[in-house]
């Protein structure tokens, strides 16, 4: 399975499956307006699956977005290989990430 599912709900955006390469680019711009119409988000990682380089750079791209449309953005539940990336990629502590 190469999708990401991406369902909002109550104010989280709950992402799950894969965030890859071949998932972010199947993910269409103007989803952004709805998931960011809210005043803060939290998006849930916890069932993500796998992801690479361009799932990381995906959320980066999502606090872009956010910051856009003047929501507050957070993340929450990553898991531990998106957790191994961040920090083999040296952007540790620019997520912003709650703890659950």
């Amino acid at each position: 399975m190469t999708k990401a599912n991406i369902v909002l709900n109550h104010g989280t955006l709950t992402v799950s499956g894969q965030l890859s390469r071949h998932s972010v680019a199947d993910i269409k711009n103007s989803e952004y307006v709805d998931w960011f119409a809210h005043g803060a988000v939290k998006v849930d990682l916890s069932n993500v699956s796998k992801a690479d380089t361009a799932g990381l750079a995906w959320l980066f791209y999502l606090l872009e977005q956010a910051a856009h449309y003047s929501c507050q953005l957070s993340f929450s539940n990553i898991p531990e290989k998106l957790t191994k990336l961040i920090t083999l990629s040296g952007v540790d502590g620019l997520l912003p990430i709650t703890c659950d």
